[in-house]
């Protein structure tokens, strides 16, 4: 039986992650009001921007103690958090009186298939229908904007080690979105190749609303810049790593659960250099293993028999593939970090020992 009143129809707007889900959030947040009144629910129970609520609700324990999100929550408990997530989100929805409901968290695309079996339980108890929205990245910019994001958590790898791992749970899309299909049963999936040119109007946010199924315009909305995540140059992004080292071997930190959020707003201030990648053959050899699922992809979900799923090309501009800080320049990333002098020292060593093994 349903704990709702009646049951509602349900748009689940799953990421990817770095393909505007930041931005698409905030301008959810920003016309709250405006969807409520279109008979949309973009509730704040979950989060005001980012419903991040929603994907540690369906994480295991296991899962929750590796994820940066769930560290800075104020309980330790996954059963207390996912009761209390539970109430007020029903609670929230049946105060509204509105049947047309709409979740956003990223973070729900790359989940294991226990997390999405307990989404399925709680999406089959209080919806009626369910649409999920997607956007897909090329893999190869996706992968390089992604080990930036992992290194700003506490990731201490090079990018050129870290690309050899097996990712094909994460950018085999076809595989990936069949297990979504197979496991949330949804009414509609909306697959959308995250490309400016491809955008309805050349809008994110109108590109956005069609695929939700939202009969609105963006321009009759209230309007919010491209929220891109924050990013740095590779200077910025090794000195940030060698420091991630630093506070692993000297701290006990553990790789991926450091917050250096207040670090990074000031490494971007002073971010002004060439953004770090892989070699174009490293890029090429990295798309082609997703060739056939990308094609399958384009067939299966967007109706193009031509298989092409992205059309725009890799970002090269403003680039490079050195990772690498010269000892000389970290003075300069410790004024800008304003870092205790206490931690100099370790962290000049960690420099010179790193910059020999480029």
């Amino acid at each position: 039986m349903s704990p709702l009143s009646s049951p509602v129809d349900l748009v689940l707007h799953i990421g990817t992650g770095k393909a505007g889900s930041t931005s698409i959030q905030f301008f959810l947040r920003d016309n709250r009001e405006r969807l409520g009144e279109l008979g949309w629910l973009f509730p704040t129970s979950p989060g005001r921007a980012r419903h991040q609520r929603l994907g540690l609700f369906t994480k295991s324990p296991a899962e929750l103690e590796v994820s940066p999100e769930w560290s800075r929550q104020k309980t330790s408990d996954p059963a207390q958090f996912r009761r209390t997530f539970r109430r007020r989100l029903i609670a929230e929805i049946e105060r509204s009186g509105l049947s047309r409901v709409l979740l956003s968290d990223e973070i729900l695309f790359g989940s294991s298939g226990q997390a999405l079996q307990r989404l399925s339980r709680f999406t089959n108890r209080i919806a009626r229908s369910v649409r999920l929205v997607v956007y897909l990245r090329r893999q190869d910019d996706h992968m390089v904007s992604r080990y930036q994001q992992g290194v700003q958590i506490g990731w201490v790898t090079r990018l050129s080690e870290w690309s050899r791992e097996d990712m094909s749970d994460l950018y085999d899309y076809a595989s990936r979105l069949r297990r979504h299909q197979q496991i949330l049963a949804p009414t509609t999936i909306a697959v959308r190749p995250f490309e400016r040119d491809r955008f309805v109007d050349g809008s994110l946010y109108q590109d956005f609303l069609e695929a939700a199924g939202i009969d609105a315009r963006a321009a009759d909305l209230d309007q919010v810049p491209d929220l891109r995540n924050t990013s740095l140059d590779a200077e910025s992004v090794e000195f940030l790593r060698l420091l991630n080292l630093s506070r692993v071997e000297h701290e006990g930190a553990v790789p991926g659960l450091i917050d250096n959020r207040r670090l990074v707003r000031r490494l971007v201030e002073a971010s002004d250099g060439p953004v770090l990648t892989l070699p174009a053959s490293v890029l090429d050899e990295f798309m082609s293993r997703w060739e056939e699922s990308n094609q399958e992809v384009a067939r299966e979900f967007l109706g193009d028999p031509t298989g092409r799923l992205f059309r725009a090309p890799r970002k090269t501009a403003n680039t490079t593939t050195e990772q690498r800080l010269d000892p000389a320049r970290l003075d300069h990333f410790l004024e800008v970090s304003e870092l205790p002098e206490d931690l100099h020292a370790p962290l000049r060593r960690i420099a010179e020992r790193e910059v020999t093994t480029v």
